[in-house]
């Protein structure tokens, strides 16, 4: 099978392994970590790129390796048949199951975490507003405000329920065979500095294996047909469907 991927550059590094040692024709396509700050440029770049690719080769399959990410994929279509994860962002992906991520994060979706892509690729852990679970748009909670009060009474409101809240506890998702000497030590000392208790959790990366190299079960990949847009649903199951 030819495969067109598209993916987030936080994944870089497992991803061009799988890539190596999977049974497909896989052309990949990586954008610059942090995209989903601005959601809309994200989205038309990645629309753009979709388009011009499956213009440019006959491809039988296009991956997108992407979650929500701040509504980033929210509309996005493509002419031939796509697989994309049913995940909010890329904590799961990194966990590996969605159960992990639950009961990791599932009452804490503050914390901070980073893994080594994250460090690799420019993350700065005490910047404002760059982390994943920052983005509010993609929080079910948050969706619903907006569809009973509007776009900018739900953000008060969110405000107002949801400040900012500094965690006791930062985790580090650790990769193994993946992993970037000194990026667990680093991260460990950024933590401290601020007072906080480093948690280190063993990732996985058997969502993202399977990502690349299938079978795309329903449960855990949605599978969008030829011109259906991805929809988000905002629950932490099936997460997105199409439309």
């Amino acid at each position: 099978m030819r495969i067109k991927l598209i993916c987030c550059d936080v994944f870089l590094r497992p991803v061009s392994a799988f890539v190596a040692t999977s049974p497909h024709t896989i052309d990949v396509e990586y954008i610059p970590m942090l995209a989903h700050i601005k959601p809309d440029d994200l989205r038309a770049n990645i629309q753009t790129r979709i388009n011009t690719a499956v213009a440019a080769r006959n491809y039988d399959l296009l991956l997108l390796l992407y979650g929500l990410c701040g509504n980033a994929t929210v509309g996005i279509s493509c002419p031939i048949k796509m697989v994309v994860p049913r995940v909010h962002d890329c904590c799961t992906m990194f966990m590996g199951t969605k159960e992990k991520f639950i009961k990791e994060f599932g009452n804490n979706l503050s914390m901070r975490w980073c893994t080594s892509g994250y460090y690799e690729r420019g993350y700065v852990e005490n910047t404002p507003g760059t982390h994943p679970s920052q983005c509010r748009e993609t929080h079910p909670e948050y969706r619903a405000l907006v569809e009973q009060y509007g776009e900018d009474n739900a953000i008060y409101v969110w405000d107002t329920m949801h400040p900012q809240i500094e965690t006791p506890e930062a985790a580090y998702i650790k990769i193994n065979g993946f992993e970037i000497p000194g990026c667990e030590d680093n991260f460990r000392k950024i933590v401290e500095a601020q007072g906080k208790t480093l948690r280190v959790l063993e990732g996985d990366t058997t969502y993202l294996k399977d990502m690349i190299n299938g079978p795309w079960d329903s449960k855990r990949f949605l599978t969008v047909d030829p011109g259906k847009k991805i929809t988000a649903l905002y629950d932490m199951d099936q997460v997105i469907t199409q439309s």
